[in-house]
């Protein structure tokens, strides 16, 4: 990129087109919290219906990640990015308006699909603003995704206290729709060679990569794990009220988005491996301490600890791939990774819970954040993360 355009990308204003895309691409995941009970009552579905339809977000997801390089390679980042954001709220559109099991499956299994090749885009381009910014962003770019997760259930459960989840998704979706188009303007210029695919563009792993994404399977597990199992844990194993076992969960994502909103400045300091190493170590001690203690207090302040430490483990991940000779290619295998981990991990270790008590779990949890730092020190970079990301 020439001098004279990068002078004018810094600071705010290389930050928050990239940002702002991760915000609205996080509301629309968090209104789509909301929408769950919502066509759940509407269809009558039962438990194994709602799980398959679950099952098609993460499906989607997962397959559209993987090849999301293909697709980088054939039309670029941003170009990428302006498609998936408009299927995106598109999709979020259809969904409290699809009649049926089978049309509300499709839509779901679209909505994942394009939510996964857009997050893919925006990691890879997120990884081009700290190469020409010369300085980390990736934490504050995923804070503000956990923070649109946040805001999106929370404004969509109070709209749905005055309008119908069809309106909700609508009003929510437009809007977001129009955010993604004014963060759109000011990313950075396409970079990305466009042609056919070729060799370049073929989902493969090795060496530091195979590494990165097995480190993020570990760390989107440990996640996993809060979300599906925290409150449910607390509640059958604990004795705790409804409302209680709800704070374990809020107090991991609580933490997490501080921590990554407080990132940049930790990575600016600190090598990638020391913060992947002490975050592997921090998630494990807050894994632990609740089943340990038998106490819901601190539980809910093991959840805020692995939360803390969990926060900037995959933003380090997404920036190492991305300095890696192919980034869109490295990102969508380790976003890949990562999500399937997501997908996996909680229900394998659930039915390892049923038979074993529900703390094994987390248990299990703390083995792989173990794991993290172990990998970490054997596989992972000591140079500052700030100089990784101006070095690439």
């Amino acid at each position: 990129m020439p001098d004279s355009i990068i002078g004018t990308h810094r600071g705010w204003r290389i930050w928050h087109p990239t940002a702002t895309m991760f915000l609205a691409h996080g509301v629309l995941f968090g209104v789509w919290a909301t929408q769950i009970p919502a066509f759940k009552e509407r269809l009558g579905l039962e438990p194994l219906a709602l799980s398959l339809i679950l099952f098609m977000l993460g499906g989607g997801s997962v397959l559209a990640m993987a090849g999301s390089a293909w697709l980088i390679h054939r039309i670029g980042v941003v170009h990428l990015m302006r498609i998936t954001a408009t299927l995106l709220c598109g999709f979020g559109i259809l969904i409290p308006l699809a009649p049926d099991v089978i049309t509300l499956a499709i839509v779901v299994f679209l909505f994942g699909a394009s939510g996964g090749s857009m997050d893919v885009a925006m990691n890879t381009h997120a990884c081009d603003v700290e190469r020409y910014a010369g300085r980390p962003y990736m934490s504050s770019f995923h804070g503000m995704w956990s923070l649109g997760g946040l805001a999106g259930a929370g404004a969509g459960a109070l709209l749905m206290r005055a309008f119908s989840p069809a309106i909700e998704a609508s009003m929510i979706s437009v809007a977001m729709l129009a955010l993604f188009l004014w963060g759109l303007r000011g990313l950075l210029p396409q970079q990305e060679p466009v042609g056919h695919a070729s060799e370049k563009t073929r989902f493969t792993l090795a060496g530091p990569a195979l590494i990165l994404g097995i480190v993020s399977i570990f760390a989107f597990g440990g996640e996993g794990i809060v979300l599906d199992w925290a409150a449910v844990y607390m509640k059958q194993s604990l004795a705790a009220g409804s409302e209680l076992a709800l704070m374990g969960y809020a107090a991991f994502a609580g933490s997490m988005a501080i921590m990554r909103l407080a990132g940049d400045v930790i990575r600016h300091r600190f090598s990638a491996r020391s913060l992947v190493c002490t975050g592997g170590l921090f998630a494990a001690f807050g894994l632990v301490i609740g089943p340990l203690s038998k106490d819901p207090a601190i539980m809910i302040a093991g959840c805020a600890i692995a939360g803390a430490g969990l926060a900037n483990i995959v933003p380090v991940l997404f920036s190492l791939a991305g300095a890696l000779p192919r980034p869109g290619v490295q990102i969508a295998a380790v976003s890949t990774m990562g999500f399937g981990g997501l997908l996996a991990v909680p229900p394998l270790l659930g039915i390892i819970g049923q038979h074993y008590g529900l703390g094994t779990i987390f248990y299990a949890g703390a083995v792989g954040a173990v794991a993290i730092t172990i990998l970490a020190l054997s596989g992972i970079d000591s140079s500052p993360a700030s100089r990784a990301a101006a070095d690439a």
